[in-house]
């Protein structure tokens, strides 16, 4: 596009191409002809509504003139928010990022803009346009001058925020954000550090897990005993209740993974009855009847990890009277049927339902039964269902149900690629090398393809040109 070429321009060569008056024009967009003198004479600016609409009746593509609307924001010295921030959030909408950064780098020319950025990028967030407004928040981050302020503490929680949602990218962004934790309205502190411990739940890191739990636990303690839940300004996405008891959730979770069972027990004690929390709305007291279900499923299965088999009939019955713990507690089933040497399959079959949709779960999908949706979400999610075929696969090859222990063992490598679980790739692609020789043509196709996903240097060394050469 010609760098002289102004939206005018455009429109008057339709207008003349068409053999189109003004009125007809105007007619035809919706803009009101008036506007469009104006705008022709260089009288009025065009708001991005009207060029919405001229755009559309030209018959060009929704946003295709975009880029040349940056040029229009800019022809005073300086552009108003009222105008511009329309326009980003409208290059939002349509993923126009190369237009976002064009504006960005000239209104970074006077950083006094930051604000209007910084506040243009939570609109954004609000919107769940996220890639747009990552690239507005690390803009933010770049210019923000003071490394104490509030905003620069914001854009690196909302990144983190941004980035757990999936968890491919989001221990990098973990680690960015860790200095600034503290440098937040406190409500967003709380969700940070419930975000921290999930994550490092994920990748097995058990002392990070602790030191953030708690954290959570010494934050919602002095909130609480401050009685700063009383106040009208404090509003976190949950009530103080539940990070208080989330806290002791993670921790006795950790041990309880370390197989360190009374250590587990401990904590999970101190979750079981939370009633005595004063302030509890309708909120707060569904948080403590959950926690107290988690306290009985979590006993239970410490106890069953422990070995204790006789426990296992009560536990079965509690998955059936509470679905949204099946997925953890099938884990607990087969991790000590693997490591004691049983089977469990009356009890699988009960659940072969789930069990199927475990198989066929997606993003897309997942939540669509009703009552099979689980508590957990992405990326905690992911990683159960992860862990779930991996012992699952266990099973089946102590069985030599051979095929299926293969299947399964593509799943859970398939679960683990999603979340980047280093010791669940590494568990995943070993199991498969041991039972390689019982692999059919097509599994080793998609063991070769999820390979692909986790190689990280292909500049250095091409999989397609190394596999080709053999053949």
């Amino acid at each position: 596009m010609n760098p002289t070429t102004t939206i005018c321009d455009k429109l008057e060569d339709y207008m003349e191409r068409e053999a189109m008056t003004l009125h007809l024009f105007a007619e035809k967009s919706g803009v009101n002809a008036g506007t469009l003198s104006g705008i022709l004479n260089g009288n009025r600016p065009i708001a991005i509504g009207q060029l919405d609409r001229i755009t559309h009746a030209m018959g060009f593509p929704e946003g295709s003139l975009y880029e040349l609307f940056v040029d229009e924001c800019f022809i005073s010295a300086a552009p108003h928010w009222r105008r511009l921030r329309p326009f980003l959030l409208r290059c939002a909408e349509l993923k126009k990022l190369d237009c976002i950064r064009e504006v960005l780098s000239r209104l970074l020319e006077d950083l006094k803009q930051v604000t209007g950025i910084f506040e243009t990028a939570e609109l954004m967030f609000e919107q769940e346009w996220y890639e747009a407004a990552v690239v507005m928040y690390e803009s933010v981050i770049e210019s923000e001058r003071s490394n104490h302020s509030e905003r620069l503490a914001i854009s690196y929680y909302r990144l983190f925020k941004i980035d757990s949602r999936d968890g491919y990218n989001s221990l990098e962004s973990a680690i960015k954000f860790i200095p600034y934790r503290h440098r937040l309205p406190v409500s967003y502190t709380l969700d940070g550090l419930i975000m921290l411990t999930e994550l490092y739940f994920v990748y097995k890191k058990w002392e990070e897990v602790e030191n953030y739990a708690n954290e959570m636990i010494d934050l919602t303690r002095a909130l609480y005993k401050n009685q700063q839940w009383q106040d009208s300004d404090f509003t976190p996405a949950r009530p103080l209740v539940y990070y208080y008891g989330r806290g002791y959730l993670y921790k006795s979770g950790s041990y309880e993974c370390r197989r360190m069972f009374e250590e587990s027990r401990r904590w999970i004690a101190e979750y079981a009855d939370l009633s005595w929390f004063e302030g509890l709305d309708e909120a707060g007291l569904l948080e403590v009847e959950r926690y107290k279900m988690f306290a009985e499923a979590n006993l239970l299965s410490v106890d069953i990890k422990d070995g204790k088999r006789s426990r296992i009939a009560e536990y079965v019955q509690f998955l059936g009277d509470n679905p949204s713990e099946i997925l953890e507690g099938l884990i607990t089933l087969l991790e000590s049927a693997n490591r004691y040497k049983f089977f469990v399959d009356e009890h699988l079959d009960k659940f072969a339902d789930e069990i199927q949709y475990y198989s066929r779960i997606n993003r897309e999908n997942r939540g669509k039964l009703g009552e099979l949706e689980v508590q957990y979400k992405e990326p905690f999610h992911t990683f159960r269902c992860s862990l779930f075929f991996q012992k699952y696969a266990i099973y089946c090859f102590r069985k030599r149900l051979l095929k299926e222990g293969v299947r399964n063992t593509l799943r859970s490598f398939k679960y683990s690629i999603k979340i980047n679980s280093k010791p669940n790739i590494v568990n995943s692609m070993v199991l498969f090398e041991f039972y390689r020789n019982y692999t059919t043509k097509e599994q080793r196709n998609a063991y070769v393809k999820y390979c692909r996903e986790v190689w990280d240097y292909e500049e250095e060394f091409n999989v397609d040109d190394y596999t080709n050469s053999l053949r």
